[in-house]
């Protein structure tokens, strides 16, 4: 797999989205992606492994893997 870094760059906005979304949801009473008013540790903790998640896949984007 070749370095591509427009991809990398889209994975670490998708990263600062998905962390963005995870303090919301541990800071803000919401019902929002949920049936009550309140705060959703669950969805909190979820959007932070994604977040994570989504900065170690733009890593291998950035820098590919050696073939061969």
């Amino acid at each position: 797999m070749r370095a591509n870094p427009p991809l990398a760059v889209a994975l670490v906005v998708l990263a600062v989205v998905f962390a963005g979304f995870s303090v919301f949801y541990f800071t803000t009473k919401t019902s929002l992606l949920a049936g009550d008013a309140a705060i959703h540790y669950k969805h909190a903790i979820v959007f932070a492994v994604l977040a994570v998640l989504a900065l170690v896949a733009a890593n291998f984007a950035r820098r590919g893997t050696a073939s061969d």
